[in-house]
């Protein structure tokens, strides 16, 4: 087939960067009318996203596609954002009114400029009493971002995400930037598309994320990584879970059919490369022979463990920001094994797992054979307790641990359930954790944490001496003075 370029053009490909808090999911969540933020654990966007949504727009065609790159916000996840960046065409730099510039917003703007993209900026919050427009505006010049205005070319938009104000302004602005640009012919031979994320699906096996750049992708259709087949198309599924037959340039599609999954960042094309132009991380987690073969005396000074993760992208933001007293034996992807307990077992090593689970059948092994299994779903606690462990301060132990403890002060109504009014006597209560209900030494039920809110505000987390109201994912005959203990494993 000869290549078939197309009158129209491809959409572009738009980063969302910032710094944590900042309000870029809620951008993208008012955006497609869905909610995204409602998934996260700890509000932190643990995984790159993509996703393609369609405006209204002035120009002839009507109907324009833009496909957004949805970048976590916390710093273990910087080299995930800088891949954001690479990929794609325009950059949002989310900043928010009320906090001005922060650390991760000034590794965005490195991040964009090393890109060579253009930027618009987005100042998001303007419906809080605290935000303070001119504030940011003066703090993003004395880090080379001269917005319209202000000295300078660069867009800049005031906006809220919470209202929805600015929101079509933004939009607009992307179109134009993109139009000034010329954009990129479609052309439907040769596919070309970057691997955004993978992981391991247990229905669907290996999988990745894949925005296609250049060519149509559909079923049947080789992968090559360089020179290297990792797979071919088996099936192909939108940001929403809808099987498709085929995606052209800027869509975004989940794929499945991988023999070895590819590396993240990378550029797949249906044939392979006569030379290798694809940088290859060095850092892409292999599923190789685990790093036992370490002298004793060493292995004795360091803190030995067996690393497991949802996705390529979370564990090697997780191996990026370990402490460096730890030796990394062995870390894959999926659910914790009974061949993982062996190997652990073997280096003497305990593991850690990232949103992911520990199988039935490793449980029972992990206890005969004496090894440690702890699992997280907030990655700084993970790090945290890990630097604790690191540093002599708190001993590895294995099954339930207490996270925090509270005790009910009232109850109130809230449609068809009971919101606890709590104080944090120790520890802390987190969203999404699992608690259990004491009552005169007894256990009477366990619950999961659904919402805290402390006044009108939604928070994820409190701390000691904190009062909130606590919503459980079921209703139980809770009593005041019961007290409500929050269990991790």
């Amino acid at each position: 087939m000869n290549n078939e370029t197309h009158h129209y053009i491809r959409p572009p490909v738009v980063a969302v960067l910032g710094h944590v808090d900042h309000g870029k999911t809620s951008l993208l969540d008012y955006i497609r009318k869905s909610s995204v933020a409602a998934k996260e654990y700890g509000g932190i966007t643990q995984h790159i996203g993509a996703y393609q949504v369609e405006t209204v727009s002035d120009s002839t065609s009507g109907i324009e596609k833009i496909t957004f790159i949805d970048t976590p916000g916390h710093e273990a996840f910087a080299k995930m954002r800088s891949r954001g960046a690479s990929v794609a065409d325009i950059a949002i730099l989310v900043v928010a009114a009320d906090d001005s510039v922060k650390p991760q917003t000034i590794e965005s703007i490195k991040q964009i400029k090393q890109a060579n993209i253009p930027c618009v900026v987005a100042i998001n919050k303007i419906d809080l009493e605290t935000a303070n427009s001119q504030k940011v505006k003066q703090d993003l010049a004395r880090y080379g971002v001269q917005v319209e205005g202000f000295g300078g070319d660069v867009p800049v938009v005031e906006m809220s995400a919470k209202t929805g104000k600015g929101v079509s302004e933004l939009l607009s602005l992307i179109e134009l930037l993109w139009g000034i640009r010329g954009g990129d012919p479609v052309v439907l031979d040769g596919f070309e598309g970057n691997v955004i994320e993978t992981k391991v699906d247990k229905g669907k096996g290996m999988i990745a994320t894949i925005i296609v750049k250049k060519g149509l992708l559909r079923y049947g259709v080789p992968l090559y990584e360089d020179d290297r087949l990792v797979g071919r198309v088996r099936s192909l599924h939108d940001e929403w879970g809808k099987q498709v037959k085929d995606a052209d340039p800027g869509k975004p599609v989940q794929v499945s059919g991988f023999s070895e999954l590819p590396t993240v960042g990378s550029v797949l094309r249906d044939v392979p490369s006569a030379s290798k132009k694809t940088i290859v991380s060095s850092e892409q987690p292999k599923q190789t022979i685990p790093e036992f073969l370490k002298p004793i005396d060493e292995v004795q000074k360091r803190l030995p463990v067996l690393i497991k993760a949802d996705t390529a992208g979370s564990l090697e933001a997780i191996k990026a920001s370990l402490p460096e007293a730890i030796d990394i034996v062995s870390s894959g992807l999926g659910d914790i094994t009974e061949a993982d307990v062996l190997t652990a077992k073997a280096a003497g090593a305990f593991i850690v797992g990232f949103n992911v689970k520990i199988l039935s059948s490793s449980v029972k092994l992990a206890q005969i054979e004496k090894v440690v299994c702890r699992t997280y779903t907030i990655i700084y606690e993970l790090l945290d307790e890990l630097a604790d462990v690191v540093a002599g301060m708190k001993e590895i132990t294995s099954g339930e641990r207490e996270a925090g403890k509270a005790t009910i002060l009232a109850e109130f109504p809230f449609r068809d359930q009971r919101v606890a009014g709590v104080r944090v006597v120790s520890g802390r209560l987190a969203k999404g954790d699992k608690v259990k209900f004491i009552r005169n030494d007894h256990e009477i039920g366990r619950a999961k944490i659904l919402s805290i809110r402390q006044g009108k505000i939604d928070v994820n987390k409190v701390e000691e001496g904190d009062e909130c109201g606590v919503l459980f994912d079921i209703l139980l005959d809770f009593r005041i003075q019961d007290d409500i203990i929050a269990v991790v494993t």
